[in-house]
C-alpha cells in the first residue's frame, strides 16, 4: 500500500483542475464569436493592451425576458397548456472601438423544452437586444432565430448572436446592455 502525503494529492487536485479548465477553452475565440483570431487581430487589425483594458458594458437580463412561454390558442397562463418553454440561460459580449465607434457582438445562449402540449417543429423566438445610456436608448434591436425542436428530444439549445450593435463611443461607464425575449409588438425597431 503506498500512502500519499496530503500536500501532494492537493497539487494533483489543483492540477487536474486547471487542466479540466484549460481543456475547456477555445484556442481560438473568433471561431466562437467571429470576432478575433488567436494572434490577438480584429480584422486586419492589432488588439493593443488598451484595446483588452477598454470598458466594455455589463450584460444584463431584465426581469421577466429569461423566460418564454407559448401556450395552445385562448389558454394563456394555463401550466398545462404549455406547448413550448424556452429559456436564456447565458448571455456575453465582446467590445472593439474604432474610429470613435463601440462595436459590440452580444451573445445569448438558451434552450427549449416541450411543455405538457409540445410538438416537434419549428419554433421561432423573438429576441430583443437594447443599449441603455442614461436616460437615452442608443440601440435597440429585435431579432429572431429559428429553434428546430425534435420529438422526446428533451432540451433543444440554441445560441442568438447579434454582432451589428454600433454606438458612439461611450464618454462615461453609463452603459448597460439588455438581452431578452421580447413578445412585440414585431414591427418596433
Amino acid at each position: 500500500m503506498r500512502i500519499v502525503k496530503a500536500s501532494n494529492l492537493a497539487r494533483f487536485g489543483a492540477l487536474l483542475a486547471l487542466l479540466t479548465v484549460v481543456s475547456c477553452q477555445s484556442t481560438n475565440l473568433g471561431d466562437n464569436f467571429g470576432s478575433g483570431t488567436a494572434n490577438g487581430k480584429l480584422g486586419d487589425e492589432e488588439l493593443t493592451g488598451a484595446d483588452l483594458r477598454a470598458y466594455c458594458p455589463r450584460i444584463e437580463l431584465r426581469e421577466g425576458t429569461a423566460i418564454l412561454r407559448t401556450y395552445t390558442k385562448g389558454k394563456d397562463g394555463d401550466p398545462n397548456e404549455i406547448i413550448y418553454l424556452a429559456t436564456i440561460t447565458d448571455a456575453t459580449r465582446t467590445c472593439r472601438y474604432q474610429g470613435g465607434q463601440l462595436f459590440m457582438e452580444v451573445v445569448a445562449a438558451g434552450r427549449v423544452v416541450e411543455g405538457p402540449k409540445g410538438k416537434s417543429g419549428s419554433l421561432e423566438l423573438p429576441v430583443r437586444v437594447a443599449i441603455r445610456q442614461g436616460e437615452d436608448v442608443p440601440y435597440s434591436q429585435l431579432g429572431k432565430i429559428q429553434v428546430a425542436v425534435a420529438p422526446n428530444a428533451g432540451a433543444t439549445q440554441f445560441i442568438f448572436k447579434d454582432s451589428q450593435v454600433v454606438v458612439p463611443a461611450p464618454t462615461q461607464q453609463n452603459m448597460q446592455v439588455f438581452v431578452g425575449f421580447d413578445e412585440g409588438p414585431y414591427n418596433t425597431p
